[in-house]
């Protein structure tokens, strides 16, 4: 047993090496959503219920299954023949099939009630993909985006922390005053903050990208989508609305609940039972056989089949009425959308063209100056701690413009080739 785990041993190392380096693979945007859609659960299930209600309408346009009837009648329970089945002539000894013969219209508009449940269940799987895209897409430009804020993070302490030599040694020279280490001390300490919280988030994407894919990423590849500028005009994106999966599944609610009123609207056309039977008589008496006919009486029809029919029709106009409101819905979220983006888009474009370049240029001098013995300590600290912070917010600003942009890039699933 000893042998055969030291034999097995450097494979299980290649086997950890290999699982690693697939781990370690980064995905492109593309093989992000291909996997996410193949991992979910959810998108198979409605897949599964579609099928299963596209049967069922198979099913319903058929008749019934006949029914195989047997049994015995008129046994005497009484005086001299009591319980003997071969005295009495009423006797008899019956075996028969019986078919429930249902309308042709019936059977077709109830197949139409889960013809549109399948739809409805389709629309909606329709919903839950364009939703996993709106994620999967946001989780995967967060990976993109905090990574760069983590490596602009890292950059500006490894800096900090080479002047930490020097400045200790400067002070033990004398040249400088003893509370600067400590001064520098705090500063690294703050950029070493944000520098946990660039971790944080780049942990977070990934274990969002984990629970999407159920595959760990590491990092991305390929080129970032165009989150800069709106994937379309305003107009077209307000028009599309009629065309978001949500809108389309309620849609389909609405057709249903047509379909469900169409039926019980000829809930009231009778069934019919047919049954043809042979019936053996005891010796001396002759066999028989005959044939039967059940209809439904729906003499009630106020009180039954038209209050079901009037609830029906109750339910469509529910239906169109959630429709309408799952357009205003809709409409009023594409608008906030937008406007959100604009916002943070304006923010990112500030922060990159002004903001940050007036950082840099001022931690510029004051380095200079620094280098000259013209500015103290503290004030190259301070500006290289607005440059980190402006970058941070830079890069908050452009995560947020990125989330926005991607929540209505997805607003309609798009198709990925499997």
């Amino acid at each position: 047993m000893q042998r055969r785990t030291l034999c097995l041993w450097p494979g299980g190392v290649l086997l950890g090496f290999i699982c690693f380096a697939v781990q370690a693979e980064s995905w492109t945007l593309t093989q992000t959503l291909t996997a996410a859609q193949r991992y979910s659960a959810e998108i198979s299930a409605s897949k599964n219920e579609a099928q299963a209600l596209d049967a069922m309408a198979d099913s319903a346009r058929e008749l019934p299954d006949p029914q195989l009837r047997f049994g015995i009648e008129n046994v005497p329970v009484q005086g001299s023949n009591g319980r003997r089945l071969t005295r009495e002539g009423m006797t008899m000894q019956r075996v028969g099939v019986m078919q429930r013969y249902v309308s042709e219209e019936k059977r077709e508009r109830k197949a139409q009630t889960l013809l549109a449940q399948s739809q409805s269940v389709n629309a909606q799987a329709d919903a839950i993909r364009a939703g996993l895209q709106r994620d999967t897409a946001q989780a995967w430009l967060d990976l993109a985006l905090s990574t760069q804020a983590l490596n602009t993070a890292r950059t500006l302490v490894a800096e900090t922390r080479r002047q930490m030599a020097g400045q200790k040694a400067s002070v033990s020279g004398g040249s400088v005053p003893a509370d600067s280490v400590l001064t520098l001390q705090v500063t690294l300490n703050a950029m070493r903050d944000r520098e946990t919280l660039a971790e944080r988030d780049v942990r977070l994407a990934q274990t969002r990208l984990m629970e999407l894919t159920g595959q760990q990423l590491d990092g991305i590849s390929g080129k970032l989508p165009p989150y800069q500028r709106l994937p379309a005009e305003e107009r077209v994106i307000e028009e599309g609305v009629t065309l978001h999966p949500e809108v389309i599944a309620a849609s389909r609610e609405a057709n249903t609940a047509r379909a469900r009123s169409a039926q019980s609207a000829i809930a009231a056309i009778p069934d019919v039972d047919v049954e043809l039977y042979y019936a053996r008589r005891a010796d001396g008496y002759e066999d028989m056989a005959g044939v039967m006919f059940t209809v439904d009486l729906p003499l009630f029809q106020g009180r039954r089949q038209n209050k079901d029919h009037a609830a029906d029709v109750s339910m469509t106009m529910q239906a169109n009425d959630r429709l309408a409101q799952t357009e205003r819905t809709h409409l009023a979220q594409v608008r906030s959308l937008i406007a959100e983006y604009q916002a943070a888009q304006t923010l990112w474009q500030r922060q990159r063209d002004e903001t940050l370049p007036l950082q840099k240029k001022r931690l510029s001098l004051v380095t200079a100056q620094y280098g000259g013995g013209q500015s103290a300590l503290p004030e190259l600290l301070e500006a290289r701690r607005g440059v980190l912070e402006t970058e941070m917010a830079l890069n908050e600003s452009e995560r947020e413009m990125a989330r926005r942009w991607a929540a209505i890039r997805w607003l309609i699933p798009q198709e990925i080739a499997l």
